[in-house]
């Protein structure tokens, strides 16, 4: 199939587009109404930003691995900042929507804009990530009876996030309403789909479980160049890492009563709780109120977080909830051993129900500094855990998503 699909280029300008039998790229690559029996139907892929997040990352792996697959691929974007735009193909066609004069708030401000592109466009598929731009992509395909298949991606336990704001309160009351109307939602795990299934009037067999794509090769290089930390690069310590969003769901007070519990059993480790986040001086002032200044490094976003996970003793994870943590794969990739909760969902998945890393209970401290000395103490090999890690690979990943586009988009 891959041999016979042919590229388009799209405009990437719906402000300034005049309509397609007047616009001449479009006349040219043709809209898929236009296109002849054999071309390459349209795919786009939504997603509001590409700041740096979990889920903006599984953006770009699929929107470029698809492309270089030889699919003809757009990304819709709201906004165009984010610090990952540069990771983004140049095959891959961006279109940016552009907001809304009407008093509304986030992304419903391009409800519109999204509404005038699966008109003229006209893609095969919409494939949306985030619930806000779930929402709205539904919405949008529902209001004008697009042909599109609509497919919304789902990153998180079903009803487990924290967040309070009046849109984030809309979005809980609009999310249940309209999944089931959606021609298929994807879950990044099993426990997510099941989530989604026990909380909505969604059927199961109208979900697809899809793993996140994880570039483990690109991965596995960067985590090959040397680190400057003093703390990584001492063979007499040990160090037990976090890297990732200083956020409530990650729990981060819980991870570090369980290594105050760690040091005061083994003086010889030390911790890097990497990343960044609203947490971050509350998380500081908790390490100091424990008494861990001198072993606790919060040294804010580093450069080469693989090297860090290459390089660590373990890597802890304290989440409340998840979806299929990208960083505990990322973590295996680098052969680094795994403590984590076995929160919902995705740790007992990727770990394969603790066979290639300790789960404690959410909250557990206790339980947690003790998974942490056994792991110091004895811990899977590497070789293992690295060959876990494979199974999440970007390759396995998309060929799953091709099998996925075969069965509902393009048959």
């Amino acid at each position: 199939m891959r041999e016979t699909i042919t590229r388009y280029k799209l405009s990437s300008s719906l402000a300034s587009d005049p309509p397609a039998e007047h616009s001449p790229e479009l006349a040219e690559s043709g809209s898929l109404a236009d296109q002849d029996e054999g071309s390459s139907p349209l795919l786009s892929f939504f997603i509001p930003r590409l700041g740096q997040g979990g889920a903006e990352q599984v953006a770009i792996n699929l929107v470029n691995g698809l492309s270089a697959r030889g699919y003809n691929v757009e990304l819709l974007v709201t906004q165009t900042d984010g610090g990952l735009h540069s990771q983004l193909s140049s095959d891959v066609n961006v279109v940016t929507l552009p907001p809304s004069k009407s008093p509304v708030l986030g992304v419903a401000m391009n409800f519109p804009a999204l509404v005038d592109y699966l008109r003229r466009k006209e893609p095969a598929l919409l494939l949306s990530h985030l619930s806000r731009a779930n929402v709205i992509s539904i919405a949008a395909c529902r209001l004008i009876d697009a042909d599109t298949v609509v497919a919304a991606t789902h990153h998180d336990a079903f009803g487990t996030g924290t967040e309070n704001g009046l849109k984030d309160r809309a979005l809980k009351r609009l999310v249940p309403l309209l999944y089931p109307s959606a021609d298929r939602i994807i879950a990044v795990s099993e426990g997510v789909a099941d989530s989604i299934v026990e909380r909505t009037k969604v059927k199961r067999d109208n979900v697809s479980v899809l793993h996140n794509p994880i570039e483990i090769d690109a991965i596995r290089e960067q985590a090959r160049r040397d680190v400057e930390d003093e703390w990584i690069t001492d063979d007499d310590l040990d160090v037990v890492l976090y890297v990732g969003r200083h956020t409530e769901q990650k729990d981060l007070k819980t991870w570090l009563r369980a290594f105050e519990r760690v040091q005061a059993q083994n003086p010889d480790t030390r911790a890097i709780i990497a990343g960044k986040g609203p947490k971050r001086e509350e998380i500081q002032s908790y390490s100091e109120r424990l008494g861990l200044a001198d072993v606790v490094s919060i040294p804010g976003y580093v450069e080469n977080a693989y090297g860090y996970m290459h390089e660590a003793d373990v890597f802890l994870l304290s989440s409340r909830y998840e979806g299929l943590p990208s960083v505990l794969i990322e973590a295996l990739a680098c052969g680094c051993p795994v403590v984590a909760t076995d929160c919902p969902s995705g740790p007992k998945e990727i770990l394969d129900d603790g066979k290639y890393g300790c789960l404690r209970p959410v909250g557990d401290a206790n339980g947690l500094a003790e998974a942490v000395l056994e792991t110091l103490n004895q811990s899977t090999p590497r070789d293992e855990l690295m060959s876990r890690a494979d199974g999440f690979a970007t390759g396995a990943v998309l060929d799953r998503y091709e099998q996925f586009l075969e069965e509902y988009v393009l048959s």
